[in-house]
């Protein structure tokens, strides 16, 4: 009868000790898919953080570009821009600068200070000046880069903007 009972009971402590094997290998693959379901949603969040702020920099870019071409064609009341026309961009800028990858955060810095020089530099109501336009095609070709890297890292279908003419 004792090896009747030490044979059950090691019995009953093989199976339990399979038993809690199994859970734990259960719980391990529990516990990866969840780590795995984190990380997507990570991804998914900074990749929304990063789209939305390539947008508002592109946006307040456009603004800046604005200003400066109609400081040019004398389409302002005062003959200078305000001091804090830069403003809305370089903010921008930097919040970019958190999200963006290093080839983005270059151009949108390439544009930024394209589209700065364009305006600090250009005469009022002097479209004709040389200055004038060499900025506007420094600035329309830094724009054209930023654009097709922004498309590129968010991977947008029809990407290929080679021959995009920027329009202010």
């Amino acid at each position: 009868m004792l090896g009747t009972l030490s044979g059950g009971t090691a019995g009953v402590l093989i199976t339990q000790r399979r038993s809690d094997r199994r859970e734990d290998k259960a719980w391990e693959r529990e516990r990866a898919r969840e780590r795995e379901r984190w990380c997507r949603e990570d991804e998914s969040r900074t990749f929304d953080r990063r789209r939305e702020s390539y947008v508002d920099f592109y946006d307040s870019l456009k603004v800046m570009a604005r200003l400066a071409y109609n400081k040019g064609y004398g389409f302002l009341e005062e003959s200078e821009l305000p001091d804090d026309w830069h403003t809305p961009a370089f903010e921008r800028l930097n919040r970019l600068r958190i999200f963006a990858t290093s080839s983005v955060a270059t151009a949108a810095a390439s544009a930024y200070n394209a589209a700065w020089r364009w305006g600090h530099y250009c005469k009022h109501d002097d479209p004709d000046d040389p200055k004038f336009h060499e900025s506007h095609v420094a600035y329309d070709h830094a724009e054209i880069d930023l654009l097709m890297r922004i498309r590129e890292d968010l991977a947008v279908p029809g990407s290929d903007v080679d021959d995009a003419t920027p329009f202010i």
